[in-house]
């Protein structure tokens, strides 16, 4: 099992774009996962949420982002830590679009009626790991709030 996580989430030199693709699209459906599951209670809101981003910032059908939600709920059975999912989102992707990523992890926590101080907590952790600036943390949290109390 160990090395079918490696395989997935650390590839090789040889690896094509699309297994990198597969990679980062596995590392932040399992991020935006461990924030939805952070309350205790995974509400279809937040399943809905994973699921838009995935379809609309990442290009994926519905199908797939589908199998993707699943994989990475039992993923996130499995995880220890963070690390290797934020690893492989610091290789491949810019300050910009780890940014991003951080709204979309407020956008899962805002899902469900308002955000838990649990959810804060991992998404404040996860942005510390990726190197966004905590102003731009802040930036993200106060725009996805107003945007959920509209």
């Amino acid at each position: 099992m160990l090395k079918t996580l490696r395989d997935l989430f650390v590839p090789d030199d040889s690896a094509s774009t699309e297994e990198s693709t597969r990679s980062v699209n596995a590392a932040v459906a399992i991020l935006l996962m461990e924030v939805a599951r952070a309350d205790f209670d995974v509400a279809e809101d937040e399943l809905s949420i994973i699921r838009r981003a995935m379809v609309e910032d990442f290009g994926m059908s519905q199908i797939e982002a589908d199998d993707l939600v699943t994989h990475a709920a039992s993923e996130v059975d499995d995880s220890t830590g963070f690390f290797p999912f934020v690893r492989v989102l610091n290789d491949h992707l810019g300050p910009a679009d780890r940014r991003r990523v951080v709204e979309m992890l407020w956008e899962v926590a805002y899902a469900d009626a308002g955000k838990h101080h649990l959810e804060e907590s991992i998404i404040r952790h996860v942005a510390e790991l990726l190197y966004v600036p905590h102003s731009d943390f802040i930036r993200a949290k106060v725009r996805v709030g107003e945007a959920a109390d509209n």
